[in-house]
């Protein structure tokens, strides 16, 4: 599955606005993958605004018009 991890304006967040795509088996996998890479800030709480399943990334309008200006910032896998 894909996971899509979007970010706002916080600069503490490790991009201004666009995605993070992350492959994985499960959302459990996922997140672990993702924090891997972006550790929490406050324990148990991901470090980006938002996160969705491919399904609803494709029902949002960034695929095409990106998130606050931005577009994909990276791709992880297992």
């Amino acid at each position: 599955m894909k996971v899509f991890y979007t970010f706002g304006s916080d600069e503490r967040f490790p991009f201004c606005g666009g995605w993070v795509e992350v492959e994985a088996e499960n959302m459990k996998q996922a997140h672990a993958i993702f924090r891997a890479c972006y550790p929490d800030r406050e324990p148990g709480i991901l470090n980006c605004s938002d996160y969705y399943t491919e399904a609803q990334f494709k029902e949002s309008d960034m695929l095409s018009t990106g998130n606050r200006g931005a577009f994909c910032h990276r791709k992880l896998s297992v």
